[in-house]
């Protein structure tokens, strides 16, 4: 039996599921390596200007216009269709990762990643690009194993690099609880890291569930959630982005938010970008939740976020 902090989610469940068309799993070997993890902290590499990007996955029109600022995009495509227009763009793709891991030029697959890269190459400014969001919890419908995914995950990087794109950071983009969950855990944070080759910036989708969904009752300030992603973020040199963060509707929301500020600032140096879940759940598991900031002090303190000197959309 697994013994979890009182506040934490059970292992591999996420705010919200993407349904995706797995196909048939061959077997597969050993395609990565063990990851050896640094004995020191490194310095992370800041991003241009050395502001954190900040904004919103879901709803930024009610967000901008209540914040009264401007507001940054996260958003989600596939490889399939057309490619996001968004500061952040998560890529899933209906293939399951052991053909994303070979996929070979003359394949359709192949060309639609060549098309994502050539696209992106093409705009101004940087572009943060996870591919496989929460992959722990989408193993579940059988898109392979985590040395699949992390081979796919390289495999999309190669050939983003062979298409001679510069203005990319690539992200991994896993659940927060992936970052504390014991190392024995499948859903370990570590099994599913592509190797520092590979990864410019490490990504955890972070939520405060208190009573709602399947949350413990524990109200959690965003320091308890993702002091472990920094933890594991630090010695290998990377950067971290919460491609989504959220807290439940409560009378502590705007504090928590204000908190939550305070805490990204204090820890400035190592974040690359922060979008907040702005919109309804879409997993059953939390449809009792209440993600969308909806009172004014709520937008208020996510827009004294945004207007801050050190972030940017």
């Amino acid at each position: 039996m697994r013994t979890t902090p009182r506040f934490a989610l059970p292992a591999r469940r996420s705010p919200h599921r993407f349904t995706l068309a797995a196909l048939g799993l061959a077997a597969a070997g050993s395609l990565v390596a063990t990851l050896a993890v640094p004995a020191q902290a490194a310095t992370a590499t800041a991003l241009p200007g050395g502001k954190i990007y900040a904004g919103a996955a879901g709803d930024t029109a009610t967000m901008q216009s209540k914040t009264g600022t401007a507001v940054g995009i996260h958003k989600y495509g596939t490889f399939e269709g057309s490619v996001p227009t968004g500061r952040m763009v998560t890529a899933n793709t209906s293939a399951n990762w052991r053909t994303v891991a070979n996929a070979k030029s003359g394949s359709a697959l192949y060309a639609n990643i060549v098309r994502w890269a050539t696209t992106i190459k093409a705009r101004s400014g940087l572009t943060l690009l996870a591919f496989g969001h929460e992959p722990e919890v989408l193993a579940k419908s059988s898109l392979g194993t985590p040395a699949e995914y992390r081979a796919a995950f390289a495999r999309v990087v190669t050939i983003f690099r062979q298409q001679g794109v510069t203005n990319v950071k690539f992200t991994l983009q896993l659940t927060a609880w992936s970052y504390r969950t014991k190392p024995s855990d499948r859903a370990y944070a570590a099994n599913w890291y592509p190797g520092d080759a590979y990864v410019d910036v490490v990504g955890a989708d972070a939520y405060n569930w208190s009573s709602c969904g399947e949350g413990k009752g524990a109200w959690v300030e965003l320091k308890t959630l993702v002091d472990p992603v920094l933890a594991f973020a630090k010695p290998r040199g990377k950067l971290v982005a919460l491609p989504e963060f959220g807290v439940t509707k409560d009378a502590r929301r705007a504090t928590w938010l204000t908190n939550a500020k305070n805490y990204i600032i204090a820890n400035e140096s190592w974040f690359a970008a922060v979008y907040y879940f702005n919109r309804p759940p879409t997993n059953k598991n939390n449809l009792n939740c209440s993600w969308a900031l909806t009172t004014s002090s709520e937008f208020a303190a996510y827009g004294s976020l945004l207007k801050n000197v050190n972030f940017a959309v």
